[in-house]
């Protein structure tokens, strides 16, 4: 990989590219480097949440929910 693919850009930095350089490897691996720090942090995210327990009136909405469905299948 290029030069941009091997430094470790800073998380928070906003980082300026010219119009003349966009069209280089560099500002694509930049690119690709940044949306893969994004994507991973969110997949890390989403799993913490998914691992947290719904809140009970939350809960009790659903199994509502799913207890209607149910009993409208048996319908049809």
């Amino acid at each position: 990989m290029d030069f941009g693919a091997d430094e470790d850009w800073p998380e928070g930095h906003i980082i300026v590219v010219p119009h003349a350089w966009r069209g280089d490897d560099l500002w694509i691996d930049m690119q690709v480097e940044t949306q893969e720090r994004i994507g991973a942090i969110l997949c890390e995210m989403y799993a913490e949440f998914l691992q947290q327990p719904l809140p009970p009136g939350l809960e009790k909405a659903i199994l509502s929910l799913e207890t209607k469905s149910t009993m409208r299948r048996q319908e049809c």
